[in-house]
């Protein structure tokens, strides 16, 4: 799989925000490039994103607005975007979590064993995978950031065995993985099967020369547990996630999205490990297209570092 003519965009949205944001939009000044977004259409963000965006991944899609579910398929039509649903260990173990704390010292105490967790983890999986077909997604990302000391008994194996199940039956859809570290993940077969892998680096991280060695160590060790042989069938796809500064605080945690762009447009290759990164994707893009002070300004500058010949195109069309 080579990525060769553009490094790939991929902004990532709660399906709950398209809607609840809505009311916060003030319109954009620079109506070319990103179309304004309707205040009374919920679901425009989605079909407002610029052409730059390669895929879109939605999270919290229960119950998903009609008129989100309609955008799926207009995206796709119009733009050529497709949409992906995230699937999150993350969310069923937080979920978990959540209500056993509030059984505590309750007659429903017992109801949040450790032992019962793998049955819970397997409904809420087996939910969030049926959303994918049931919304008409392109795919699903399977998304898996917890770390060993924060497991739950069989949680992983359960959740893994039915993301397993569904490709089974869904082998024509789109599959990415979204990790914070490979090497914990139980089920490497999934790997070569993704289109991409998004790598989630942690908070500390937030120059571009700490995304360096971190992606170094983690895909060192990644290549040392399964082998060279093995980690060049998935080494040329890595994408990297960064984040907008939040729209409540203004406050950036980790690298920002434009540190993170440029250091995907970096050529220069690791000569400690042989790997390649193929794009950028933007947690919580939401925050930057609602946001009254940067009117998108983040991603845009972002799209600029990642296809600077695309991006000189769109602002002499619109001169």
């Amino acid at each position: 799989m080579k990525f060769d003519m553009k490094n790939i965009l991929i902004p990532a949205l709660a399906a709950a925000a398209l809607l609840a944001s809505c009311s916060e939009w003030t319109e954009a000044e620079n109506k070319d490039y990103l179309p304004q977004i309707r205040q009374d259409d919920p679901a425009y963000l989605a079909a407002a994103m610029p052409d730059s965006v390669d895929y879109l991944l939605m999270t919290d899609v229960d119950d998903l607005h009609p008129v989100i579910a309609a955008e799926i398929a207009e995206v796709r039509s119009t733009k050529g975007t497709r949409s992906l649903n995230v699937v999150d260990y993350t969310t069923i173990l937080n979920a978990w979590n959540a209500l056993k704390e509030a059984a505590a010292d309750t007659e429903h105490e017992g109801d949040y064993t450790d032992e019962k967790f793998p049955a819970y983890c397997k409904a809420q999986t087996e939910t969030q995978l049926s959303n994918c077909n049931r919304y008409g997604f392109d795919g699903i990302v399977v998304s898996y950031t917890t770390s060993p000391k924060d497991e739950i008994a069989d949680g992983q194996a359960t959740f893994m065995a039915c993301v397993k199940t569904w490709r089974q039956s869904n082998p024509e859809l789109l599959l990415f993985t979204r990790t914070a570290y490979i090497p914990n993940l139980l089920n490497p077969e999934l790997l070569p099967d993704s289109k991409f892998i998004i790598l989630v680096a942690d908070a500390s991280r937030k120059t571009a020369s700490d995304l360096t060695l971190w992606a170094r160590n983690h895909l060192r060790d990644t290549r040392d547990k399964l082998g060279e042989e093995k980690f060049s069938e998935f080494s040329d796809r890595f994408v990297m996630e960064a984040s907008v500064p939040s729209l409540e605080t203004g406050e950036q945690t980790g690298a920002s999205v434009q540190v993170a762009a440029a250091w995907v447009a970096d050529p220069t290759k690791d000569t400690k490990v042989d790997y390649d990164k193929v794009g950028l994707c933007v947690l919580d893009a939401a925050s930057d297209y609602f946001n009254n002070l940067t009117n998108y300004k983040n991603i845009r500058e972002a799209i600029g570092i990642l296809n600077p010949e695309n991006d000189n195109d769109n602002e002499n069309d619109h001169e």
